[in-house]
């Protein structure tokens, strides 16, 4: 790609525009001679005259005026494209895709927490799942079912904390645990791509045996059913902390940590949305405060 030397560009359109070197230089906040300088390179480019003296001023050559045409709306399609990545930047919202279980469970709760340190923000919710969202319709997606896929070496993820997942049913439930061997009459799963419970096993040596499952569309809804005692789920910690903690859920074999399964895929990662960076600091440091 052959351009001219684009530095000069602006000089050169207030020149043309305002008929004068001096009332250009005092536009653009520079002295007479860098615009006369950056005038002379530019024609000194393009091999042909722009300007001709014209009274106490100067005039575009028909070269100029062709050169001009062009320029003016580059510049100001430029202008505005820049003024709308800087508003883009210093914009209040945010919009985080997050999987419903998490966000009702472990993130909403959560949020005045961060309103507290940037009351002028406006988080926008965006749920995932089932349904696929475009690079287009969130700043920010929360990740952290690392069972169902790892994050292995892409570089759009931003790490946040750990994870940890577990075996968790209803105290009453009939189950039988011996030595590595885990047995239930009914697991209640996702009805979502992944052998999650393949990879538990392989990942802990735990065995589990279960007559039948039965799936359900949303995270939420398997913890509900698990709490109901229909049967044994495999959860996030984060995701059934209060259960455990009032006894209304067990986990007989503990909860397996994976380290850093928590992340954040970034939609554009060469866009830097500042308010962005503040939640992702913020969540950071939410996963460290919560015990796995």
């Amino acid at each position: 790609m052959k351009l001219p030397p684009l530095s000069a560009l602006p000089a050169f359109e207030a020149t043309v525009r305002l008929g004068s070197m001096s009332a250009a230089a005092e536009e653009l906040g520079r002295t007479h001679g860098a615009v006369s300088k950056q005038l002379a390179h530019l024609s000194e480019q393009a091999g042909v005259a722009l300007f001709y003296k014209s009274g106490t001023g100067v005039a575009p050559t028909a070269e100029g005026l062709m050169l001009a045409d062009a320029v003016r709306p580059a510049l100001t399609r430029l202008e505005h494209a820049w003024h709308d990545v800087q508003r883009r930047a210093e914009s209040p919202e945010l919009d985080i895709a997050v999987s419903a279980t998490f966000a009702m469970r472990w993130l909403m709760p959560r949020m005045p927490r961060f309103y507290q340190r940037h009351p002028d923000a406006q988080v926008n919710f965006r749920m995932n799942g089932k349904v696929r969202l475009t690079n287009s319709d969130f700043d920010l997606m929360l990740t952290w079912d690392r069972l169902r896929w790892e994050f292995g070496e892409r570089k759009d993820i931003v790490r946040l904390g750990d994870v940890a997942f577990g075996i968790v049913h209803a105290p009453g439930l009939q189950t039988e645990c011996r030595d590595k061997t885990f047995k239930v009459h009914n697991r209640c799963v996702q009805q979502l791509p992944g052998d999650v419970w393949g990879a538990y096993q392989r990942q802990t040596g735990i065995t589990v045996e279960a007559d039948s499952k039965t799936a359900y569309e949303h995270t939420f809804l398997v913890i509900e059913a698990t709490l109901a005692g229909f049967g044994a789920a495999l959860v996030e910690r984060r995701l059934v902390e209060e259960e455990l903690a009032d006894g209304r859920l067990v986990a007989p074999f503990g909860f397996l940590k994976i380290e850093n399964g928590f992340g954040a895929i970034l939609a554009d990662q060469g866009h830097r949305h500042r308010l962005a960076d503040a939640f992702l600091e913020w969540l950071r440091e939410e996963a460290a405060t919560t015990p796995l």
